[in-house]
């Protein structure tokens, strides 16, 4: 068997150069995890470890989690829920309406999600004057800044899972970086504001009403997990009383169901799973973390270069977190604690590696729509 540190940097630049290619992320991480099984595991106890892949509780439990997240916003969207949310916060007022409607769209998890918001505040965009780099970076810096810490989010779910810890333990660990996600950004949205001259929302009546009406969902799903519901019971039970309470009828929860039951997301789910199970069955995350400290790479850098280099190649919060978490185990948990600082630091840089991403599609298909320039994008 070849020594597990080499295995599993062949491991991760294969993961890298597939999705480099444009193969999904699902058959990359998938294709990674053999790798390394291969390469660390005895030929004999790759298939049973495929296996308890598979029908792990845990595995299980992620799959369900996500699948009814994504569900459920497809439905929102089905419904008209989200239109109606966007029209009632630009009444309240538009430039407070170009934050706020990225933002409460952005409690909904969904890929590409910064396209659904950049479609609902077009037009606001357009009437304020902001030109299409200021309107993507607002749009597109506001869709996710709850996905620093909220748990609807796979990314935050994954996170959850692979510590065995707590959603709640995680949510509050990283919730003051939400906040400051919303203070940086509110900031640039000043230096970019502060010239455009403000103008009049369309009045309507019943704000309060019309939002609880519009986002009820998710403003019924945060407390729940936030109480110690079982996010396996809460989001399927919330997905029941939308459905309940819409009426949907059968096209769309065909459609709603397929758009969340996507097979490739669902093995992406699996493959993040084999992942995590094949590195801590054979040690890896032990004997690379021992190497590299050997070699002289200080554990700050390690916390920080891993993730943020996993979210920069991918573009995906769940690809960083199924990869890089198992790996920084040893320095995250031990045993039952909890190093907090090393948790936020992981996620938090592997998160901004993400949102920097060039192949992350929400920067991608936001900017394309709003017809700005990347590179003028990036600078704010």
């Amino acid at each position: 068997m070849l020594n597990p540190s080499i295995a599993l940097l062949i491991s991760i630049v294969s993961i890298l150069i597939l999705i480099r290619i444009r193969l999904h992320a699902s058959f990359s991480i998938f294709i990674g995890s053999l790798i390394v099984a291969i390469l660390v595991l005895p030929m004999h106890s790759i298939p049973s470890t495929m296996l308890d892949s598979l029908f792990n509780y845990n595995t299980i439990r992620l799959m369900v989690i996500v699948a009814s997240a994504l569900t459920l916003s497809h439905l929102m969207g089905e419904k008209g829920l989200l239109a109606k949310l966007a029209n009632t916060l630009e009444s309240i007022s538009p430039k407070f309406a170009l934050h706020f409607i990225p933002a409460v769209i952005g409690l909904i998890p969904m890929p590409a999600g910064a396209l659904i918001s950049a479609t609902a505040s077009r037009d606001l965009v357009q009437r304020t004057g902001l030109n299409p780099e200021q309107g993507t970076f607002i749009n597109y810096w506001f869709r996710h800044i709850w996905e620093f810490s909220i748990p609807v989010y796979p990314s935050i779910i994954i996170t959850s899972v692979v510590l065995s810890i707590p959603l709640f333990s995680v949510v509050k660990i990283l919730s003051p970086m939400t906040a400051l996600a919303i203070i940086l950004g509110a900031i640039t949205s000043y230096w970019i504001l502060r010239k455009i001259p403000n103008i009049k929302g369309k009045p309507t009546k019943n704000i309060a009403l019309n939002l609880l009406k519009a986002a009820w969902p998710i403003l019924l799903l945060a407390p729940f997990v936030l109480i110690g519901l079982e996010a396996m019971i809460a989001f399927p039970l919330i997905l029941v009383l939308l459905i309940l309470q819409q009426r949907a009828k059968l096209p769309e929860l065909k459609t709603s169901f397929k758009y969340g039951l996507d097979p490739k997301i669902i093995f992406l789910l699996y493959a993040i799973m084999f992942f995590k199970i094949t590195i801590e069955s054979s040690g890896t995350a032990d004997i690379l973390i021992s190497d590299m400290q050997s070699i002289g790479f200080p554990s700050m850098v390690i916390l920080i270069a891993l993730p943020m280099l996993m979210g920069l190649a991918t573009g995906l919060a769940m690809t960083f977190a199924g990869v890089a978490l198992p790996l920084l185990l040893p320095y995250i948990a031990s045993g039952l604690d909890i190093n907090s600082y090393s948790l936020l630091l992981v996620y938090v840089s592997g998160l901004m590696g993400v949102l920097l991403s060039p192949v992350h599609l929400c920067l991608i298909l936001s900017a394309e729509y709003f017809k700005a320039n990347l590179i003028k994008v990036y600078c704010y």
